[in-house]
């Protein structure tokens, strides 16, 4: 769905050569976009005639499992970073589809089984080589600037290249865990979610995919990640699936670097997504979830819920800017699909949804589930304005021009 057209596309090695596109963008006064992983749905990681720096040849991933600490360029990849940590048994909480790229993920927050023990992506990042819009490559740390650090906890792609992310490291050896699929019916096995979720310790999160299956009608599939002893998670994942036919997977010892490799979205397709934060699963918000995918035929297209859990709702804006941690849980519609007739349809399904969800959640949304017709000023909206604010003056200083602004954008002024 994203058709535009770059003058150049750079592919640096290094920082050095990032360095050296940013002045070829400035001495030819071109717009400059940062490509990743390549999943904005948005479409950020590219742009109409100008330059676009692809990092995708930057992907080196360096483990010290002494001291617990991953150290990866910015190009990598999250299956690049788990295959380097799990060989010690280490991981840090990471994107859920393994093709996402480590630095938008990072930048912008980052859920991940490991965010109840661990808290979100960005709460682990403690260090970042970042190549400024002056051409300055900044070794980013709390001694250093611990003022730029925070931004990058959240703050998105606002404030430089990241070129290197540098991160904390939890030990993971095995999980218990494993996807399974149930009949979505009307939506009793939501509500046992959204009560067992709450209660259940630090180490247990579940992710849930609602969607009319094309094969099996509608359906909620479950993946579940548990850090604790078996037994405790087959507890939880009971209280969950009830009575629920299982019409497949199944649950069971699992490893890691295999839970993370369940979530793969194929290129080629056409999306659209949103998304809204909501205090609780409530009746009416697991009411609308289910008569919005009973009513409409079968796709890809679904509501994705993830639950906002333990370490993750405990770190403050003191740590990281993101937006939103009161919530518990964030629920997005995701428009997936392939014939181009049916764009007005699908995208008016995930408005729609998404509105209905808005009037019953919280303030705040998470800037990687944006969508290209969103507002010019959607950060302001996206961050409480103490937080913006803060961001802002972070922008100013180091990035006074507004280089970096193909992202959902905090303005220096």
């Amino acid at each position: 769905m994203i058709d535009r057209r770059p003058a150049v596309i750079a592919q640096p090695l290094d920082a050095a050569d990032v360095t050296v596109a940013l002045r070829i963008a400035r001495e030819h006064r071109l717009p400059v976009a940062v490509r990743g992983g390549g999943h904005s749905v948005a479409g950020h990681g590219l742009i109409d005639g100008g330059l676009v720096i692809d990092l995708r040849r930057m992907r080196a991933v360096r483990v010290e499992p002494r001291r617990r600490l991953a150290s990866a360029q910015g190009g990598a990849l999250w299956e690049d970073v788990d295959s380097a940590t799990q060989a010690h048994n280490l991981a840090v909480t990471g994107g859920t589809f393994i093709d996402t790229g480590i630095g938008g993920l990072t930048l912008g927050g980052g859920f991940g089984y490991l965010m109840g023990t661990a808290g979100l992506t960005c709460d682990n990042l403690v260090g970042a080589e970042l190549v400024t819009a002056d051409g300055r490559i900044r070794e980013v740390s709390e001694a250093s600037d611990a003022e730029l650090l925070w931004a990058l906890r959240g703050g998105g792609g606002n404030f430089g290249i990241a070129t290197r992310l540098d991160y904390r490291l939890l030990e993971v050896e095995a999980l218990w865990g494993g996807e399974v699929i149930v009949p979505l019916a009307h939506g009793a096995v939501l509500r046992r979610y959204a009560e067992a979720q709450v209660w259940a310790p630090d180490g247990f999160i579940a992710n849930v995919y609602i969607q009319h299956n094309v094969d099996i009608g509608p359906a909620a599939a479950f993946d579940i990640a548990w850090l604790g002893e078996p037994a405790q998670g087959e507890e939880i994942a009971e209280a969950i699936l009830g009575d629920a036919e299982i019409l497949d997977g199944k649950l069971g010892p699992i490893r890691y670097a295999d839970i993370q490799a369940f979530g793969q979205m194929p290129f080629g397709l056409r999306h659209y997504w949103k998304s809204s934060f909501v205090g609780d699963l409530t009746e009416r918000v697991i009411d609308g979830i289910t008569e919005r995918i009973w009513k409409r035929k079968p796709s890809k297209s679904g509501v994705l819920i993830e639950p906002i859990h333990g370490q993750a709702r405990r770190y403050g804006f003191d740590h990281a800017a993101f937006p939103q941690r009161t919530a518990r849980f964030h629920v997005s519609g995701l428009g997936i699909w392939e014939d181009p007739e049916e764009d007005a349809t699908e995208m008016a399904w995930v408005r729609e949804l998404i509105a209905r969800m808005t009037t019953l959640g919280v303030a705040g949304t998470y800037v990687h589930y944006s969508s290209p017709d969103e507002p010019a000023d959607r950060a302001r909206t996206a961050y409480p304005a103490a937080v913006y604010e803060r961001l802002r003056r972070i922008k100013a200083r180091v990035d006074p021009e507004n280089v970096f602004r193909s992202n959902v954008n905090i303005a220096p002024r």
